[in-house]
């Protein structure tokens, strides 16, 4: 049976992307620190393929760069600084929520895409009751309740994981498919790093020490590993499908994989395992029928 080589990448990006809470958790840097040394450590790990495949030169491709760098910027400091705190089992609980926004959302861009959907009413109506399931599935994962303080804490990062898909999805149309993987890393990364040393000298947010710190570089360095292979894995993996908001519904399994390596550890986990499969046979079935 063949296996499309985006199918493959979509599972790498899975299985990476698991781990990157996971590291968190357990090594619990200052969240500023490490979002800012895991973009400087993810800029290395890609540049010798940025020096091989060179960079796009559409400016509008740096344009949506630009935008998804300002909210991943807020949005990424928030989420380990969250971590800790929620733990990652009520994040991976509410961050489905916006795969439902961002379907909707994407038909005010691409009416090109809503008018062949429109055209396909019973695969549409299938298609997206996939994307609700796999939504619901993945928010009754966890047994915890989605409390107020959660929201609270991180709506940042569910603004950015709803924009943020539709704006990379557009930058993918902008850059060649050689360049694009490993150039949105790069250059986001080199955005975000810009833009936090902005604030750091406005605003202070924690101490040069904090920053500095052997800690936070250490963690970052091992996280940066698969963050980096993550987002790359992932613009492969979007640059085939046609909506932006399949992406982060095929990527629900890593709420299942954060499940199962807790029991493996032996930590408490309230993961409801039969529902966190119900969403990985949604994900599956979506790669199936995507356009």
């Amino acid at each position: 049976m063949f296996i499309p080589g985006w199918v493959t990448a979509g599972v790498g990006a899975v299985a990476v992307k698991t781990i990157i809470p996971l590291v968190q958790e357990q090594r619990q840097a200052d969240g500023f620190a490490l979002a800012f040394w895991n973009k400087v450590f993810s800029a290395l790990w890609v540049a010798p393929f940025v020096i091989v495949l060179g960079l796009p030169s559409d400016t509008r491709f740096y344009a949506a760069i630009a935008a998804t760098s300002l909210l991943w910027c807020i949005a990424d400091v928030v989420y380990f600084r969250a971590l800790p705190v929620v733990g990652a089992g009520p994040i991976s609980r509410l961050m489905p929520t916006t795969i439902f926004f961002t379907f909707i959302l994407w038909f005010f861009y691409d009416h090109s895409l809503l008018a062949r959907y429109l055209g396909h009413p019973g695969r549409s109506i299938f298609i997206a009751a996939l994307i609700l399931a796999s939504t619901y599935f993945a928010t009754r994962l966890k047994k915890c309740s989605m409390s107020r303080r959660a929201i609270y804490l991180i709506w940042p990062v569910l603004l950015a994981a709803t924009l943020g898909p539709m704006i990379q999805k557009f930058s993918l149309g902008h850059a060649a498919a050689t360049q694009a993987p490993t150039a949105i890393v790069f250059v986001q990364a080199i955005m975000m790093i810009g833009f936090w040393a902005i604030y750091s000298f406005v605003k202070q947010p924690v101490s040069f020490s904090v920053i500095n710190s052997g800690h936070a570089a250490k963690t970052a360095a091992v996280m940066s590993l698969f963050s980096a292979a993550a987002v790359t894995l992932q613009n492969v993996v979007l640059a085939h499908l046609a909506h932006p908001a399949y992406l982060p519904a095929l990527l629900l399994a890593d709420s299942v994989f954060i499940v199962l390596i807790h029991r493996l550890m032996g930590r408490p986990d309230t993961g409801d395992v039969k529902a966190g499969f119900g969403a990985v046979a949604c994900a599956a079935a979506l790669a199936f029928v995507k356009d």
